[in-house]
């Protein structure tokens, strides 16, 4: 591929990331309609379930908006960070390659440190909700199977019933952060990446530990509370 022809390919990414927030963003506000007419368990479990398929379709896009970043891959590295078997390990080469641009990873501690932790922040909120996405994209619904088909998951199966917006809203959130982190990344690893990576990172540690006491129940209190002020 040449320059042009990535470049071309980051905005019609662009457009797709776009379009695919506002599309999660009416989901959203539909469940929230849900919630605050009936507490419809069925139809929010079930809008829930469809906002999980969504979120993956635009952790999806928005990793081949980063790929394509102008001036941030070569064709070659794409072609690698394209060719694995899975999102999660495309996202895992990725960050290694675009780490190379800012040093040796191996040798250096804190760019190490750096690295490990976007490999975990990749693992909890990159690769966990993709598992959960292909049991639901394969119709396991209510119960998740194992790899060969030959019995249940259970513990993927709790995961799919305990899933809810609230998780996936973080979900979303966190990959937002990310996404800003990995930018600067690809596009200025030598000056960027060192400039906003703890601006970025203390934004996404903070959020996490915001988050942490956040609960679908608290959500639905919150939600009907507020109805009952406008009665």
């Amino acid at each position: 591929m040449s320059d042009q022809e990535i470049y071309d390919l980051y905005v019609l990414q662009s457009r797709n990331v776009r379009h695919l927030k506002k599309v999660m963003n009416i989901l959203f506000k539909d469940i929230n309609k849900e919630i605050k007419k009936n507490d419809n368990e069925f139809q929010i479990n079930s809008k829930t379930k469809i906002i999980a398929l969504l979120y993956c379709a635009l952790s999806e896009a928005q990793f081949l908006q980063i790929v394509y970043t102008p001036k941030g891959f070569t064709a070659s590295e794409i072609g690698q960070i394209k060719g694995k078997r899975s999102i999660a390990e495309s996202w895992v080469t990725m960050i290694d390659l675009a780490m190379n641009k800012v040093g040796n990873w191996n040798s250096n501690i804190d760019l190490r440190t750096r690295r490990n932790r976007i490999q975990t922040i990749i693992k909890t909120y990159i690769k966990e909700p993709q598992e959960i996405r292909n049991k639901i994209a394969h119709g396991q619904w209510i119960h998740a199977l194992n790899s060969k088909g030959t019995k249940e998951n259970e513990n993927t199966t709790i995961s799919i019933r305990e899933l809810n917006v609230v998780t996936i809203k973080i979900w979303s959130k966190v990959h937002q952060l990310l996404a800003y982190i990995v930018r600067d990344l690809v596009q200025s690893p030598q000056k960027g990446f060192h400039r906003f990576y703890w601006i970025n990172l203390v934004k996404l540690e903070d959020f996490l530990l915001e988050s942490s006491a956040w609960s679908m129940e608290n959500k639905i209190e919150r939600i009907k509370n507020k109805g009952k002020k406008y009665k």
